[in-house]
């Protein structure tokens, strides 16, 4: 499936990788990847988390396109702390242990598919999956986003506007 994720979009999902082996999670969650999403959208993905395993030269960080953020940089502090304070810690998993994603997550991930070829990108790209994310309405995560009025509403209107990079 990841052959159809965007460079972006990977990132995004070894991100939400590192912090559930990080929080010793027994399933990669909602909240990991969203974390991770978060994070790329605001390019601090290897200032936060990928700067724990190298420097971030030669790495999937370099080949990424810019891009504009989706969250104002108030929204994405207060997100990533609320993330943080909805997971549990348990002793972290070795990186080289494969951890499956949550059944959650990998529905969000077909459901991303759709939105792709509804909009007429070549790749899933993180938008898509926020989109998909945010279909899942009794999600804690989903619940969260509305708080800071961040809607599918609001995420399809800006795939609609946006062109592919």
């Amino acid at each position: 499936m990841l052959d159809a994720f965007s460079m972006r979009a990977k990132q995004i999902v070894f991100a939400a990788r590192f912090k559930a082996g990080e929080r010793g999670a027994n399933l990669i969650d909602v909240e990991d990847f969203l974390f991770g999403l978060v994070l790329e959208d605001q390019g601090m993905l290897g200032k936060n988390l990928f700067s724990k395993l190298h420097d971030g030269q030669g790495t999937l960080l370099n080949r990424a396109p810019s891009h504009n953020p989706f969250f104002s940089q108030e929204e994405a502090k207060n997100l990533l702390t609320r993330i943080e304070a909805l997971q549990t810690q348990l002793k972290p998993i070795e990186l080289s242990t494969e951890i499956p994603l949550s059944p959650v997550l990998e529905h969000a991930f077909r459901s991303a598919k759709e939105f792709q070829a509804h909009f007429h990108y070549s790749q899933i790209e993180p938008l898509h999956l926020l989109a998909a994310i945010l279909a899942q309405e009794s999600s804690q995560c989903v619940k969260l986003l509305q708080e800071y009025g961040i809607t599918r509403e609001k995420v399809l209107e800006q795939l609609s506007g946006a062109t592919e990079n």
